[in-house]
């Protein structure tokens, strides 16, 4: 089994919650292969006019 492992920025929408965040990032995780555990690292505010957060995220995969 080959371990990858990604740190990158994704956006936060306003329109989601900080209840659904975990369930808005895992679906969007699991898009990019087998997750095998993740963090949010930093979390960034965004100069655009929706009021868009950044999220640094770190993530394993599997086999990706």
């Amino acid at each position: 089994m080959k371990l990858s492992e990604l740190d990158f920025y994704m956006d936060w929408p306003v329109s989601i919650e900080v209840k659904n965040l975990r369930k808005y990032l895992i679906s969007n995780l699991i898009k990019k292969g087998d997750l095998i555990r993740w963090s949010i690292i930093d979390i960034q505010n965004s100069n655009d006019f929706y009021g868009t957060k950044k999220l640094r995220i770190k993530a394993v995969f599997a086999n990706l």
